[in-house]
């Protein structure tokens, strides 16, 4: 089969249809990107910290690049109510305690990321929405435009498939109300959950609207919302359908009408909801992550006609360094997954610390070789 541009590669697995490889992305925690590129030479600007990484858009360029992948992000509006710098209300030597532009108060590691522990949110009324919800406003201050538009316009030279960015409003309400209040509030107040889930879902269509107005047209959407944990999704196939998935369908509406496949990503066992995922529009899910039973070799049979798969690579086989380990993993994931012609290469989680750089280019290097279509 005649070589493909990243563009063409990705625009066909999202449709199901043989490409000449299986695409390559993936994400890295900060840590990672860090030492990898120290150790290749490109090291982030000393102003580049781990409160304000965005290593997306550097102007020595990303690994994304580095590593030849076949996608890049752009977009990622900031959705919190104010856009503020955190108010430090307590630290030590390991975490400080913040209070940030959504009157959440977290507990987030100083030197390493991880997820914050979750102490108190502010907005825990219907009234004290209703006092805020204003700020959350369509504004372009919202997008990180320096940034982005230098990523972007590489990526189009470089003719590699172009993602808007964004989250749903699951993700969204979470750093809001935190999940017990949200998730109470679904059986308590539902009238005030979706004026919620409603506004941010507009705010979120007016952003990705700005930013195609102002020329920074995508090929497909990735879109971020762990509503689910190792057991299970956070709430019944019954109430995602009725709280959650006429904003999802709104949103990947959006972008269907453009012609941008959906992919979808949400950490956790989604295999309860998943004919709901393809009903509200995704196209393929992210990252499919082991410890939570999702596994494409079994997904796959079931599931490859009408869905893709971004992940399910096991960085805790990758975290051994061990080259037959490693090496089997990754066979036996695209064996199972290529016959489908939905796959793309991913970590069934960020590339964690630990994962050497000879063992990540290993992964890469075996993906590029068994990858291939007759």
């Amino acid at each position: 089969m005649p070589l493909m541009t990243s563009k063409e590669r990705v625009t066909r697995v999202l449709a199901r249809q043989q490409p000449d490889r299986v695409p390559i992305y993936d994400q890295f925690w900060f840590e990672v990107q860090v030492e990898y590129r120290n150790q290749i030479g490109r090291p982030f600007p000393p102003e580049v910290n781990w409160n304000n990484a965005h290593p997306w858009s550097h102007a020595h360029g990303t690994l994304w690049e580095y590593f030849d992948m076949d996608m890049l992000q752009v977009g990622w509006p900031d959705y919190c109510l104010r856009m503020i710098p955190p108010e430090i209300l307590d630290e030590t030597d390991d975490w400080f305690l913040q209070r940030d532009g959504n009157w959440a108060e977290l507990r987030w590691w100083k030197h390493k990321m991880g997820t914050p522990e979750h102490i108190r949110f502010g907005i825990d009324t219907p009234d004290k929405w209703a006092e805020v919800k204003h700020l959350l406003a369509p504004i372009r201050e919202r997008v990180r435009w320096d940034e982005f538009w230098p990523v972007y316009r590489r990526a189009r030279e470089a003719n590699r498939f172009v993602c808007y960015g964004t989250v749903e409003v699951f993700e969204m309400i979470k750093d809001v109300l935190g999940h017990e209040i949200m998730l109470m509030a679904m059986m308590s107040d539902p009238e005030w959950i979706h004026d919620i889930f409603d506004h941010y879902t507009t705010v979120a269509i007016k952003l990705f609207e700005m930013n195609e107005a102002e020329g920074m047209v995508c090929d497909g959407a990735f879109v971020y919302g762990d509503m689910a944990y190792k057991n299970g999704p956070f709430m019944s196939p019954t109430h995602y359908r009725e709280f959650l998935q006429p904003y999802h369908k709104r949103l990947f509406d959006t972008f269907h009408k453009r012609g941008m496949p959906v992919m979808f990503h949400s950490d956790g066992d989604i295999r309860m909801v998943l004919q709901d995922l393809i009903d509200s529009g995704v196209d393929a899910i992210n990252p499919l992550e082991n410890s939570a039973n999702m596994d494409v070799r079994e997904l796959a049979p079931l599931w490859g006609d009408r869905l893709g798969f971004v992940g399910n690579i096991d960085v805790k086989v990758l975290l051994t360094n061990d080259r037959d380990k490693v090496l089997e993993e990754v066979r036996s994931k695209l064996r199972a997954a290529m016959p489908y012609h939905g796959y793309i290469y991913h970590s069934d989680h960020s590339i964690p610390p630990g994962v050497t750089l000879d063992t990540y280019k290993l992964v890469l290097e075996e993906v590029r070789r068994i990858g291939r279509y007759e």
